[in-house]
């Protein structure tokens, strides 16, 4: 009997301890199962079963919470995939530093300009741009300070690993949380600005250049005017030299603005070609019957090397006319005169036409040869000025050329003349056959 009454107590022990089990703690266990997968950012966690009193009711909080979250984490993660987008696709540089100036984020635009392949966070502003300018402009937002903007120079990299300054206008911004007036954080926004200052630069010097030619002459006129004026329209010899010596000077501003006219209309917007077929060899063959007497002048000898298959092509002949002028003017110009031997020759593959002009002269030094297609540059520049030359001639060439589609270069040993190589497409229309 006493055995029996063991057996059911130890029975019904073990029945209240499954039932225990079962119904309490293993639901229990699940549930902080649940919590750990959420504490380590897994959100998704099995539908709560419908089963009465506490536990139920806890868990289906847990899951509401799990729902939450993994809404939350949803939406924080399509911000964060936006946010990226956005700053990837900025063309302007973006930095944004903690408190303590250290750099957090950055984008693609910044590691480009500054270093590529090398990422510069957790550095701060100063160890990154070794520029003080930087800093202090952090520290004053930093402090509460309103949005500065600054302008600073850097040597950069580029990604083939060579050197460059660039020129940078940086908006200065502080970043202040909705429950906090102190700042956290200051946003760097980098706006390359390299091709605009490099314009500012080349207008400048384009007026200056161009205040220089126009002053040449009108001084010598102003001076010529004068000694008119005080009595030399009295002596016949005197008047007629102050007159020639203006005529000149006259001819010599003409020419400038035409060359300036040009320059304008091949660098601006009417940069307009009117097209037809032109043949090239017959071109040049009426440029040097105008230039024949300069040609007998100098005494120089003209050779021409051209095949009927290198003749004709799409362009305009106008502006091809101008072309050659400039090129021969020039040789002749500075060739020595009663040895000047020119050397025209042309060739054709598929597409292109080539043509060479060479000359015995003087050559192109090499120290000059980088800057030879420049506008206003003159390697001997009294001969240049004394010659009548504006120093837009191969500018002129150059945009020319470029116009057509071509490329223009110059090929000179010093003292062994030099060779000018122009390549023009045959057509404008790519899509069209070679005639």
């Amino acid at each position: 009997m006493n055995t029996f009454l063991l057996f059911i107590s130890i029975a019904a022990i073990a029945s209240a301890a499954i039932f225990i089990h079962l119904r309490f703690i293993k639901p229990w266990q699940s549930l902080r199962r649940d919590l750990e997968q959420m504490a380590s950012g897994n959100f998704r966690i099995p539908a709560v079963q419908d089963e009465p009193g506490q536990y139920a009711e806890t868990t289906r909080h847990v899951k509401r919470i799990s729902e939450l979250l993994l809404k939350l984490d949803r939406q924080i993660a399509n911000e964060d995939l936006s946010l990226r987008g956005i700053l990837s696709g900025m063309v302007e540089g973006i930095l944004i530093i903690d408190r303590t100036q250290r750099i957090t984020l950055v984008n693609e635009a910044l590691l480009h300009f500054f270093s590529p392949g090398r990422s510069p966070i957790g550095r701060t502003v100063l160890e990154y741009f070794r520029r003080h300018e930087l800093q202090h402009a952090s520290e004053r937002a930093l402090a509460g300070g309103e949005p500065q903007q600054i302008e600073l120079s850097f040597e950069t990299i580029t990604p083939k690993g060579t050197s460059t300054q660039r020129h940078f206008n940086i908006h200065v911004a502080a970043l202040s949380p909705e429950s906090s007036s102190l700042p956290q954080a200051v946003l760097l926004v980098f706006q390359d600005v390299t091709d605009v200052r490099n314009l500012e630069a080349t207008r400048r010097e384009f007026i200056a250049n161009v205040s220089h030619e126009f002053r040449t002459p009108l001084a010598i006129i102003k001076g010529y005017v004068e000694t008119l004026l005080d009595g030399a329209m009295e002596e016949p010899e005197m008047a007629e030299r102050s007159l020639e010596a203006i005529q000149r000077n006259v001819q010599r501003l003409n020419l400038l603005i035409e060359d300036l006219l040009s320059i304008s209309q091949m660098e601006g917007r009417a940069r307009l070609l009117e097209l037809d077929s032109v043949n090239l060899h017959e071109l040049l063959l009426r440029v040097l019957e105008n230039l024949k007497p300069t040609i007998s002048a100098t005494k120089a000898r003209i050779e021409i090397e051209w095949p009927v298959e290198a003749r004709v092509i799409e362009a305009d002949s106008r502006r091809m006319e101008q072309v050659y002028l400039n090129l021969l003017t020039n040789a002749l110009r500075y060739g020595d005169s009663g040895d000047l031997v020119l050397s025209i020759t042309a060739k054709r593959d598929e597409h292109t036409i080539a043509i060479a002009i060479a000359d015995n002269g003087p050559g192109i030094p090499l120290s000059a040869q980088p800057f030879i297609f420049d506008r206003f540059y003159r390697v001997h520049k009294d001969r240049s000025r004394d010659g009548g030359g504006t120093g837009l001639g191969l500018s002129i060439v150059k945009n020319i050329i470029l116009a057509h589609g071509g490329t223009v270069s110059v090929e000179s040993t010093p003292s062994q003349g030099a060779t000018f190589h122009i390549r023009l497409p045959v057509s404008q229309n790519p899509s069209e056959p070679a005639a």
